[in-house]
């Protein structure tokens, strides 16, 4: 244990997380059964000091920050909005939230990355395809996938070229697991951007242990 956020707060629980460019993990809470917005961005610092920022979630879900480190782009996945924070420079936690785009079903917003180009790659859980939009929130293009919900993306590769993309079977009736023989299965896309670099957070100096991705 690294820290706790939230701790004896009943039915609650931590969701999506990712390291950013400063080297710190910034991760959200929620309710379990998403009953209320009260979920908040926590950010993890190099030196292990947690801070609260952004508040008001649903389900925080997909992260990431834009190349120059500028922007902050969160989704929420049942209000079915992509959030764009700036980013304070001295606490490197997200401000001044405002919605990105509104996503129309089916499905909605999961994971989240963005490519060299500082497109938004968000995966519909739920509706069976991966969404790109452009950085003025403009849908380009549309993936469709054979299964019902795709859940997280990561561009990998030698060139960074080759979206990832994981999928789950989380309720999925025997019908249904039928008809999308691969639900759970993770697919590799080509070609469609190119993704920027992993970021780290070192605990090294935290636990003695290396270096970990995320």
């Amino acid at each position: 244990m690294l820290a706790e956020v939230e701790a004896g707060a009943p039915h609650r629980r931590m969701n999506d997380g990712k390291c950013d460019p400063w080297g710190g993990v910034v991760a959200g809470t929620m309710l379990d059964d998403q009953g209320e917005a009260t979920g908040t961005l926590y950010r993890m610092g190099p030196d292990g000091a947690v801070a609260a920022g952004e508040t008001g979630f649903t389900c925080p879900n997909g992260l990431d920050w834009t190349a120059d480190g500028r922007r902050f782009y969160h989704a929420d996945t049942p209000t079915g909005r992509i959030d764009v924070c700036d980013l304070d420079p001295a606490t490197h936690l997200p401000v001044a939230r405002r919605a990105f785009v509104q996503v129309d079903g089916p499905g909605g917003p999961d994971g989240l990355t963005l490519d060299a180009d500082g497109c938004v790659w968000v995966a519909l859980w739920g509706g069976g395809c991966v969404r790109r939009y452009t950085p003025d929130g403009r849908l380009d293009p549309v993936v469709q996938l054979p299964v019902s919900q795709p859940a997280s993306y990561a561009f990998g590769g030698p060139d960074r070229r080759t979206l990832f993309v994981t999928t789950a079977r989380h309720g999925l009736t025997g019908h249904q697991l039928a008809a999308q023989p691969l639900a759970g299965a993770l697919f590799a896309v080509p070609d469609l951007a190119q993704g920027l670099p992993a970021y780290r957070f070192g605990l090294s100096h935290l636990t003695g242990r290396t270096t970990w991705n995320c």
